[in-house]
This record gives structure tokens, C-alpha cells and sequence, in this order.
């Protein structure tokens, strides 16, 4: 399993992938298909706010994830938040979802937390999560779109 990158030629791969994250058990609403484009196109050009992820074995594409950086005093510092982590079907349970979680923690020495969000449906997720000492927060989410 390589992780790289967000390239160019990964766009159909990466739009068919996450149109599937967002059709399934991973989330709770669905997404416009433009906000995908948009992604896409910050994780190609490169963020420092945000990391387009190309999850492969050999040149097969298998999988995406998406990266968010920010400060939180809360933590005492460095954040990176998993915002999507997706695994084609075909590979899951297979320990993809482990690797990928250890190349994370090895490639962020720097961060004081590392933060994602779990759907209710997706309970083979949370078990993984839990596995790897992700706790939990008693937070109510609340947002403004805008």
C-alpha cells in the first residue's frame, strides 16, 4: 500500500471514490459533486490548511484521504483532523485502515491531537478508532454553512 499525493490524474478516481464515501454508511448527508471538484483541485495545487491523499496498491488506486490542519489551545497545539478516509470496498477489513493510521501518526510528529468524526452507521470505523486509542468527545457539533 503506497500513500501519496493528490496528482492530476487522479481526479476520476478520487470523484467516483468520494461520490461512494458520501452514498454510504460514512456520512450522514449527501454532498453537491462541485464541492468534490473543489477539493480536488486545492489538493492537487497543495494547502497548508488542507492534504489531498492518493491511497494505492501498485498503481491501483484504493483509496482517499483528506487531511485538515489547524492550532487548538485545547490540545496545546498542532492538529491534523482526518477529514475523509475512504477504502474501496474490495479492501476493507483488511488492514488498510490500520497502515494507513500508521504511516499518519509516523509522518505528523508534530501534531498534539489527531481529531476525526465517526457516523453512527459506520460502527466497523469506530472499533478501528477505538483500537488505535481514539476517545470519544462530549461535544455537540454545531454548524454554519455558509
Amino acid at each position: 500500500m503506497e500513500i501519496r499525493d493528490f496528482q492530476p490524474q487522479d481526479r476520476e478516481a478520487y470523484l467516483e471514490m468520494a461520490t461512494d464515501f458520501y452514498s454510504g454508511n460514512a456520512s450522514l448527508f449527501d454532498v453537491d459533486v462541485k464541492k468534490f471538484e473543489d477539493t480536488f483541485a486545492i489538493g492537487v495545487k497543495g494547502s497548508q490548511l488542507m492534504r489531498g491523499l492518493m491511497i494505492t496498491e501498485g498503481e491501483k488506486p484504493i483509496g482517499y484521504a483528506l487531511l485538515a490542519f489547524y492550532w487548538s489551545c485545547e490540545a496545546g497545539g498542532y492538529v491534523v483532523q482526518i477529514e475523509e478516509l475512504y477504502f474501496s470496498e474490495e479492501m476493507r477489513s483488511k488492514g488498510c485502515g490500520h497502515r494507513f493510521f500508521l504511516w499518519l501518526f509516523d509522518a505528523y510528529p508534530q501534531a498534539k491531537r489527531f481529531r476525526l468524526e465517526v457516523c453512527p452507521k459506520n460502527p466497523l470505523a469506530k472499533r478501528l478508532y477505538s483500537k488505535l486509542g481514539f476517545e470519544d468527545l462530549d461535544y455537540a457539533q454545531m454548524v454554519l454553512d455558509r
